[in-house]
């Protein structure tokens, strides 16, 4: 059997990359001037690769789009392709420029909601440094810290052999919900059995230390025994977006979902929080060499804890 040319089975590249640019930001206007394009010419090339797949990518919703089951997909899957090619193209131009290229991990939650706008930080404050940076990501803590791991940006992981962690922040979670649901569900007072009447959204346990609902709503007191979820996810970008766009409350968790409360697609529903005991913690792989470049990127996200606490 021969195999079409990708011509002929993908969308053109132009409108993938628009596309990627549009579902990051949520917003058409931030990703022309990203793309240094109109924001008409972002909407043609997002109205071409729906026309070219058949599919709904987007919902409006005033001055904010929001993707759909489909677009989600699709976001997914061209994030990921994205990332390998441009890993693959990196290492090649690291091998030949002798670039130096460390290795990252995280679980989901903390890549998507961090680590990526840490690492452009890091490039902000470091114009024209050439690290590269490898990020892994996984919800398994085992993957985090493999051997050809340089840093670890970990959630309660514990003790490891060979590596060296400070905590970077701890854990503080609260409920949290879109304006749009807030205006149709009002939410008044801070007594936590408010929520038992209103639509959960919660995050299915991958692991034991991971808290939800229920261990939420016992460490305050409350008898869970006639809780009911609306929705659960296994899937923590996917339990935001579903709350961005209004579909219910569900736990946020400080400093990872900073930027979407200062945005305001998020904001706190009652104030009332706990803090778990757990933490987010900056791990160093001791078994690999600590080089120039490997301890200016350390020392740089150490003062990320500094800012934290201030």
């Amino acid at each position: 059997m021969v195999m079409k040319s990708f011509r002929h089975r993908l969308p053109p590249l132009n409108s993938l990359m628009v596309f990627e640019a549009a579902a990051r930001h949520g917003n058409f206007t931030a990703a022309a001037k990203e793309l240094h394009v109109s924001q008409a010419a972002v909407s043609k090339q997002i109205m071409l690769l729906e026309d070219h797949l058949g599919v709904t990518l987007f919902e409006r919703s005033g001055r904010r789009v929001l993707l759909t089951a489909r677009g989600q997909l699709l976001q997914e899957k061209v994030n990921a392709s994205f990332n390998y090619l441009a890993d693959s193209v990196e290492g090649i131009t690291a091998k030949q420029q002798d670039r130096p290229v460390l290795t990252l991990s995280a679980n989901t939650a903390t890549s998507h909601f961090w680590l990526s706008n840490a690492i452009n930080e890091f490039y902000r404050a470091h114009p024209g440094h050439p690290i590269s940076f490898r990020v892994i990501t996984s919800d398994l803590t085992r993957d985090q810290f493999s051997d050809d791991v340089d840093i670890a940006l970990a959630y309660d992981p514990g003790t490891r052999i060979g590596w060296s962690m400070i905590e970077l922040f701890a854990e503080e979670l609260f409920p949290v919900a879109a304006p749009d649901y807030l205006e149709r569900h009002p939410i008044e007072g801070d007594d936590p059995a408010i929520l038992f009447g209103h639509d959960l959204l919660d995050f299915e346990r991958i692991e034991p230390n991971w808290i939800n609902w229920k261990i939420w709503l016992t460490r305050l007191g409350q008898d869970c025994q006639g809780l009911q979820i609306a929705k659960k996810f296994n899937n923590y970008t996917m339990l935001i977006d579903a709350a961005e766009r209004g579909q219910g409350v569900t736990l946020g968790a400080r400093y990872l979902l900073d930027a979407k409360l200062e945005q305001g697609s998020l904001t706190k529903v009652m104030d009332v929080s706990i803090q778990t005991g757990r933490g987010y913690f900056l791990a160093l792989n001791e078994k690999r060499p600590l080089t120039d470049d490997l301890r200016l990127v350390y020392n740089w996200f150490w003062q990320q804890n500094e800012n934290f606490n201030n």
